[in-house]
């Protein structure tokens, strides 16, 4: 990962105490042929482009038993808001009615850009829209988001195609953000934008349009103040969603909206590849065994006949990865930092 990202959640306390499982932490040299550092038991990564993807391509096939969490292939489908989206309407909890996605589109050119500001609702959705650049790379412009108010605003100056315009939905200034970790899922709040009245739409003295770093966030909600998402809701779509996915890592923001009946309705905007676990509360034994399970899933090279899979519970694993030649997770292009065990 680049080491703006190394933060994420390669920490001292993490490092510390994966070194009581027997485990370190060893950072790749993306400049340098995979197959010829290492050895690895795990790989953990977050580069995208193409020379890093046929070192892990050539690495696999010749360590076909050594995990990469996660496939490149998979994690395309998450670097791409337009498409990021599609598998929800898929998921069983949204045949079923419990989470769906906002109505979105996508403009590709300049003229379609254009057109769309003569049309009183772009591409069938309604005002207020949220501007997203398309591609999801880490970078500074593709985390520049804007709220758009009424037509003229689509053609603000800093809002280029390809654009995504998504429709903009009420929820009370409360984000939902889930963190999954292979099959554990945990759910806190964040401040978000607040509601958008009929009054503001209708404000032709008022800007077109608004950067999100130019819009205040609602206070932060204190603690119990906020209903949650039922646990069990919240499992099961982190559940579904990962699997229909392919990642073990990710994140997804979450909203509720509620209806003229009252009934609380449930959207998904985004989703997130290897987000920063370190907000996360109490991320590093999740973490952790998560990883360990990920190594007891994968043959272990032994100097004596004891098998990781032969006992429960991280003491036991603890004690067979101890046996191994040079045990490692690796995270790529961070500060080299190690913990023995």
């Amino acid at each position: 990962m680049l080491p703006n990202k190394h933060d994420t959640f390669v920490q001292p306390s993490f490092l510390d105490m994966a070194a009581v499982h027997g485990i370190r932490f060893v950072p790749i040299d993306a400049s340098r042929p995979l197959v010829d550092q290492g050895p690895f038991d795990l790989i953990v990564h977050k580069l995208y482009d193409q020379p890093w993807r046929a070192q892990l391509e050539a690495f696999s096939a010749l360590h076909p038993d050594v995990p990469v969490l996660d496939p490149p292939a998979a994690i395309d489908r998450v670097l791409d808001r337009f498409t990021m989206l599609d598998v929800v309407s898929n998921l069983g909890v949204a045949k079923d009615g419990a989470v769906a996605t906002p109505k979105q589109v996508i403009v590709r050119d300049a003229t379609a850009l254009v057109a769309l500001a003569d049309d009183a609702s772009p591409g069938g959705l309604r005002f207020p829209l949220i501007a997203k650049p398309v591609e999801v790379d880490g970078s500074a412009a593709s985390h520049d988001l804007c709220l758009v108010y009424r037509r003229e605003g689509l053609l603000r100056d800093g809002l280029r195609a390809p654009v995504v315009l998504q429709e903009f939905v009420n929820h009370g200034g409360v984000l939902f953000k889930v963190y999954v970790v292979g099959d554990h899922a945990t759910c806190v709040t964040r401040s978000s934008l607040p509601d958008v009245s009929d009054e503001r739409l209708r404000d032709l003295a008022a800007d077109a349009a608004a950067p999100f770093a130019n819009i205040s966030l609602l206070a932060p909600p204190a603690a119990g103040d906020v209903e949650m998402p039922p646990q069990e809701f919240v499992d099961r779509v982190a559940r579904e969603l990962r699997r229909a996915l392919g990642l073990h890592l990710i994140n997804f923001d979450l909203i509720r909206s509620r209806g003229p009946d009252g009934n609380a309705k449930y959207l998904i905007l985004d989703i997130n590849y290897c987000p920063g676990y370190s907000k996360m509360p109490g991320f590093e034994p999740v973490l952790l065994e998560f990883f360990l399970e990920m190594l007891r899933g994968r043959p272990v090279r032994e100097k004596t006949g004891s098998s990781a899979g032969s006992g429960s519970g991280s003491g036991l694993v603890a004690k067979a990865r101890k046996a191994e030649v040079q045990p490692s997770f690796v995270t790529s292009g961070a500060e080299p930092r190690q913990v023995q065990a």
